[in-house]
């Protein structure tokens, strides 16, 4: 028997295995997330911040304790309805009553200022019925 007779049948099995591997299936698995980063170890300073996750706002020691508990700094000092810092007012004691209200909260106030120093807006002179 010759040598090309010989392999006939071995070419044959070879171009079946080629055709049935072909029709198979690859099946690639994502690779799986590495290790947890460490805890991250931040200063006891206290340097207020306001952060921000989604629609939740929060206050923060400082600027470190935002970002590892997953919040995004969006101004420094705590964190208040209208994402204003907060800024010292210093007002009078003179009493000229006034009826604020922030949100739905309504509050009687001695004067003007001291309602706006409180992020309150002030609706009508005297007291809120």
């Amino acid at each position: 028997m010759s040598t090309i007779g010989l392999l006939a049948p071995r070419g044959a099995a070879i171009l079946l295995s080629f055709g049935l591997l072909s029709a198979c299936t690859v099946v690639v698995e994502e690779p799986r997330p590495g290790p947890r980063p460490l805890p991250q170890v931040c200063t006891m300073e206290y340097a207020p911040v306001c952060g921000q996750r989604g629609d939740l706002l929060r206050t923060f020691p400082n600027a470190c304790h935002a970002r590892v508990d997953g919040f995004r700094v969006v101004h420094r000092g705590v964190c208040r309805v209208d994402f204003r810092p907060v800024t010292p007012r210093i007002c009078t004691r003179e009493y000229a009553p006034v009826c604020a209200v922030r949100g739905r909260q309504a509050e009687t106030f001695a004067n003007a200022c001291m309602a706006r120093a409180d992020g309150f807006r002030v609706v009508h002179r005297g007291e809120c019925r």
